[in-house]
C-alpha cells in the first residue's frame, strides 16, 4: 500500500472510530454538559457501518489499525438491540406458572392533533382513532398531542366514543378559547389518583394516573410527551422527503443550519425534562409503565435516562426494525413503552395506521407472580 493512502487511511480510522466512541458516550452525558454529543448519537449508525468497513479494510490487508474498529465495534453492540430486534436476541418467555391472570394490552399514540393542525376545515381522525382503540380493545390509552376544539370535537364528546375505557384523566398544558392542546389517559380501569408534570416555558408535559387493577394491585402509568423539535415544512422536507436536495428551492444549507440548531435545542431542554421525570418516577410507591413520545432516538441521553432500570417493551418482545415516526429512515423509533420488572411483555408491535404522522405503539404486558420480582 502506497505511504500517502496508508496515512490518509489511518487518519479515516480513526477518525470513524473517534465518532462512534462519541455516538456511544452520548447516552451517558447530559447535552447540557456537552452539547454537541447527541448529533454522534444519531450518527450511529452509519459510523457502525462505516467502521465495520474499515474493519475489513485492515483484515484484508493484515495490519494491527484492525484492533481500532473492532473495539468499538464491540462497545457499540449493546447499543444496536435497541435499534433492530433480532430473533436470536430475543429472551425466552417465562413460564405461565411464573405470571398472574392480570394482562394489560397498553397504547402509545402521538394523534397529531387528530388531523386537524390549524385549519378546523380539514377533516379531523376523531372517529378512526376511536374505531381502532375500540377494535383492538385496549386496557389503557394513552395520547399524546391531544386535541379538543368545541366546534369540533369536546373532551366529553370523545370520550364517550370509548366506551370501554371509562375512566380518564387529560392534562391541556395550552388553551386557547375553545381550542385544548394536551395529553390523555384513557383506562378500562380505575384510577385511584393523577396528577402531571408542567415543564416551564414549554407545551410539553407529562402526566401520572395510578390505575387500580384489583382489589390488590395498582400501576402507575405515566404518559410522556417530551420536548419536540418544532421544525418547519422545509425542514419536515428534510426529514421525510428523499426528493427534498433535487428540488430547485435553493435553500438546503438555511434549512440544515435551522434543523441543527432546532435539535441543540431540543437536545437541550429534554435534558432538563428527563431529569425532573425521573426523579419523579423514582419516588412511585407503585409498579411503573411509561408510555410516550420520548422526540428522540434510542441512542440519546433522553432514552437511556428515562429508560434506567425499565425494561423496553421493544427490546423483550419487539421484532426486527420498528419506526414509530413516519420517515423515510428505517429505523425511527422515538415512541416508547417502558416498564418496571413487574411485568413482562409478549408483544410489541406498531400497526400500520395513518392517521397521524406518528404511528400507533401497542404493547401486551402481563404481571409477574409475586415471588419473581
Amino acid at each position: 500500500m502506497h505511504r500517502f493512502v496508508y496515512i490518509i487511511l489511518l487518519c479515516l480510522t480513526v477518525l470513524s472510530a473517534a465518532g462512534l466512541a462519541l455516538s456511544c458516550l452520548s447516552v451517558y452525558v447530559s447535552p447540557e454538559r456537552v452539547w454537541f454529543l447527541p448529533f454522534f448519537g444519531l450518527l450511529l449508525t452509519p459510523l457502525l457501518l462505516l467502521n465495520l468497513a474499515f474493519l475489513l479494510l485492515w483484515i484484508i490487508f493484515r495490519k494491527w489499525l484492525l484492533l481500532l474498529p473492532l473495539a468499538v465495534i464491540l462497545a457499540s453492540l449493546g447499543f444496536v438491540r435497541t435499534l433492530v430486534n433480532l430473533p436470536a436476541s430475543k429472551k425466552s418467555a417465562p413460564a405461565q406458572s411464573k405470571l398472574t391472570q392480570l394482562q394489560l394490552k397498553l397504547l402509545s399514540y402521538n394523534v397529531n392533533l387528530f388531523g386537524l393542525k390549524n385549519s378546523y376545515s380539514d377533516i379531523s381522525t376523531y372517529a378512526q382513532v376511536a374505531g381502532f382503540i375500540n377494535h383492538e380493545k385496549f386496557d389503557v390509552a394513552c395520547m399524546q398531542e391531544f386535541y379538543t376544539h368545541s366546534e369540533v370535537q369536546s373532551e366529553q364528546q370523545f370520550a364517550r366514543r370509548l366506551p370501554g375505557l371509562p375512566h380518564y384523566y387529560v392534562h391541556y398544558s395550552t388553551t386557547r378559547r375553545n381550542r385544548r392542546f394536551g395529553i390523555a389517559t384513557f383506562s378500562r380501569f380505575p384510577v385511584v389518583n393523577q396528577g402531571s408534570i408542567t415543564f416551564p416555558n414549554t407545551v410539553n408535559a407529562a402526566i401520572f394516573t395510578d390505575i387500580a387493577l384489583n382489589a390488590s394491585d395498582t400501576v402507575r402509568v405515566y404518559n410522556v410527551h417530551l420536548q419536540s423539535v418544532r421544525f418547519g415544512d422545509r425542514e419536515r422536507d428534510l426529514l421525510q422527503d428523499e426528493r427534498f436536495w433535487y428540488d430547485n428551492k435553493k435553500d438546503h444549507s438555511r434549512v440544515l443550519r435551522s434543523a441543527l440548531d432546532k435539535l441543540k435545542n431540543a437536545f437541550l431542554i429534554r435534558a432538563q425534562q428527563v431529569d425532573a421525570l425521573s426523579r419523579h418516577m423514582r419516588r412511585s410507591p407503585y409498579a411503573v409503565v411509561v408510555c410516550g413520545d420520548f422526540n428522540d432516538t434510542p441512542i440519546s441521553y433522553t432514552y437511556h435516562t428515562m429508560r434506567g432500570n425499565f425494561c423496553d417493551g421493544f427490546i423483550e418482545a419487539g421484532r426486527g426494525l420498528m419506526s414509530t415516526f413516519v420517515s423515510i429512515i428505517p429505523s425511527f423509533r422515538i415512541d416508547y413503552i417502558l416498564y418496571s420488572s413487574h411485568f413482562c411483555a409478549s408483544a410489541c408491535y406498531c400497526p400500520n395506521l395513518t392517521c397521524s404522522d406518528h404511528y400507533p405503539l401497542v404493547c401486551r404486558l402481563a404481571v409477574r407472580s409475586k415471588d419473581e420480582f
